[in-house]
């Protein structure tokens, strides 16, 4: 059972005890368009097979870098309407803040555009929620 089984969210992005590494658990049996979401964010995918999937920030990545990564996946799983939890320890506000911003000029300049945009790109989203910030248990 996944920590977002736990939680009863569709993500949970938290760091665990004595590792580097921050983690995004999806709920077990996520559909494929929330995990290929995270691995289009730069999280890399892990499984165990018949329990659960996972996403991990890569280890190449510096501490600030995980974080940022983190943040900005966070907003952009809340832009999309997923609810996604995010532990304050990795939470970087500047970014989440970077990341909703570019998404909402990205969405204006959609919306502008003289050229027809695809339908779901077309679709007006308001200014996402930020994801609830929760220690993890």
């Amino acid at each position: 059972m996944s920590l977002a089984d736990e939680t009863g969210t569709d993500v949970e992005i938290y760091r665990r005890h004595g590792d580097d590494g921050v983690y995004a658990d999806s709920h077990t049996g996520a559909p494929e368009q929330l995990l290929a979401l995270l691995d289009r964010l730069g999280l890399e995918r892990h499984t165990m097979p018949h329990a659960y999937v996972w996403h991990r920030t890569p280890e190449r990545l510096s501490d600030p870098e995980k974080i940022r990564m983190a943040s900005r996946a966070a907003a952009v799983l809340a832009a999309t309407g997923y609810r996604a939890n995010i532990d304050p320890g990795v939470f970087d506000r500047p970014a989440y803040d970077t990341a909703v911003a570019e998404l909402t000029a990205r969405r204006r300049a959609v919306r502008t555009s003289p050229e027809p945009a695809p339908p779901a790109a077309s679709t007006p989203v308001s200014r996402p929620l930020p994801p609830t910030i929760r220690r993890k248990p």
